[in-house]
């Protein structure tokens, strides 16, 4: 089972009879399965793989356990790798049930419990049981992984709960490296300065394009409403303009139709002006023909 898991253990010897160990998880338990030693490998050389829970799903769905061991075989040595590991111990059958680990300063035993705003990742990351950095590799991501799960952080996108994540693995892993070589610490430090910066210049424009689209929005929407009112008086006085005009209309219609009037009359009396005359031309002529026509008294 993975030390992380473990949140306490009680260790009883059982003298003639089998030794117990009660192990108390505080989430899911994870799995080392030990292989099988290769061919040619050094005596004593245990390989390990990570595995799911090979018991069926039996031990995921309990959070205390019982494991019985021969007599003897949990010996003192063992319990005290448990508690460099950071695992709390209670030896059972001694005077007043005497609790180890619990004087360990730093570690994973000082950070099993830390308040709500703390990030769980700022503790040093436990070594697996082995030497093989594959199986390093896959323990700290899924122990990643789960982090990222538990506390509900986006994959994508802003999340501060990621960003803090990340930067404590960072911290972690600049620690670990600058451990053995301070050099390359170093460089990691100055790229992780170098990110900070990137990240803060980015966010300063995040910050200012949210300011600058909200003053925008402000404006927009005062402008919206001086806008609207203008809409309104030019639809009124467009309203006033079409009433005018179909007033005029009518009126030139009137007028049309007066003066059309007034042709009609002014034909009629032309043509009777004009027939009068022609009879009058035609009676002067016929006046004349008659005075020719008449004898002349002597």
């Amino acid at each position: 089972v993975d030390f992380e898991d473990v949140d306490q253990c009680t260790l009883s010897p059982g003298g003639e009879a089998q030794d117990r160990l009660v192990l108390e998880l505080h989430r899911p338990p994870r799995f080392f399965k030990e292989n099988p030693p290769a061919a040619g490998a050094a005596a004593g050389e245990v390989s390990y793989v990570y595995t799911t829970d090979f018991t069926n799903g039996q031990a995921s769905a309990e959070s205390r356990h019982t494991l019985f061991f021969e007599p003897g075989a949990v010996s003192r040595e063992t319990a005290k790798k448990m508690v460099q590991h950071g695992i709390r111990i209670t030896l059972e059958g001694e005077r007043g049930g005497r609790q180890a680990g619990m004087s360990l300063s730093g570690g994973l035993a000082a950070s099993r419990a830390p308040g709500p705003a703390a990030l769980s990742m700022s503790a040093p990351m436990r070594q697996p049981p082995t030497s093989s950095p594959r199986l390093d590799a896959i323990v700290l991501k899924d122990q990643l992984n789960r982090e990222m799960r538990e506390r509900q952080a986006k994959y994508t996108g802003i999340c501060p709960v990621r960003e803090g994540i990340y930067a404590a693995v960072f911290d972690e892993l600049i620690a670990s490296v600058g451990r053995d070589q301070p050099k390359r610490g170093g460089v990691l430090r100055r790229v992780q300065a170098e990110a900070r910066m990137t990240i803060d210049a980015y966010r300063t424009v995040f910050e200012s394009s949210i300011d600058f689209g909200t003053r925008k929005l402000r404006e927009a929407v005062e402008t919206k409403g001086d806008l609207e009112d203008e809409i309104a008086a030019l639809d009124a006085e467009i309203a006033a303009l079409r009433t005018n005009v179909a007033e005029l209309q009518n009126l030139c219609e009137s007028l049309e139709y007066r003066e059309e009037q007034k042709a009609k009359v002014y034909e009629v009396k032309d043509k009777e002006e004009v027939d009068l005359a022609t009879e009058k031309q035609q009676l002067e002529e016929l006046l004349a023909v008659l005075r020719l026509s008449k004898p002349e008294k002597k």
